[in-house]
């Protein structure tokens, strides 16, 4: 019995012996790869068939720009009246929010669903307008930093708000907005982009709505 167990030893310290004699060339052949691979910080797996000849990650081709709706000389100032009614709409969607959750009084109801279905249409204008800045060729900013530092809005307070709160509060906040929209339909027309007064105009009217819809309940 001792004899099988020391023949059965001698068969593993053999086998380990191989595996290790095995196995240094291939590790010494990943150390020397892992040496002379550059570091691929993207983690992304290398296209097949070696590099397109491309920085990695330049990605930009300049003569797509032949096909941006809009000459390079008009853009800017395109998207400084954008750029500043998506901002503004996203924090109308964020007061209007904050006035649904918290609201209270007598108007309650009404003005719980009026609220949610003014939120929707600022979510849903602000995308229709940041899409038009990228089909100008230029980046949306929506983050929330931008929205705080560029809005122009007082602070919107804090904690429960009555019915007439919200009227006076929200009533204000959308009429300053629908005003700069107005200046903004003439500025684009001016500029040379139909396309995006229109929307403009087409917001305008929403804005102006709105804010008939809450005067109302003030007069």
């Amino acid at each position: 019995m001792k004899f099988q167990i020391s023949k059965l030893k001698m068969c593993v310290a053999s086998g380990v012996f191989v595996l290790v004699l095995v196995a240094q060339p291939v590790l010494a052949q990943t150390r020397r790869n892992a040496e002379t691979t550059p570091p691929n910080p993207t983690g992304v797996a290398p296209a097949p068939g070696g590099s397109s000849g491309s920085d990695l990650g330049n990605y930009r081709n300049e003569k797509a720009d032949q096909w941006i709706p809009l000459e390079a000389e008009k853009r800017a100032a395109i998207n400084t009246d954008l750029q500043a009614t998506v901002v503004e709409l996203l924090e109308l969607f964020h007061d209007a929010k904050q006035s649904h959750w918290n609201l209270r009084g007598p108007l309650y109801l009404p003005l719980h669903e009026q609220l949610q279905e003014y939120a929707d249409t600022y979510r849903q204008q602000a995308d229709l307008l940041a899409e038009r800045q990228l089909q100008i060729g230029i980046p949306t900013d929506g983050r929330t930093e931008t929205i705080v530092q560029t809005a122009s809005l007082p602070k919107f307070p804090a904690g429960f708000l009555s019915d007439r709160q919200v009227l006076a509060i929200m009533t204000e906040r959308i009429f300053t907005i629908a005003k700069r929209v107005r200046q903004r339909v003439e500025s684009t027309a001016k500029n040379g982009d139909e396309v995006t007064s229109n929307k403009f105009q087409d917001l305008s009217y929403m804005l102006d709505k709105q804010v008939w819809q809450f005067r109302v309940h003030m007069q």
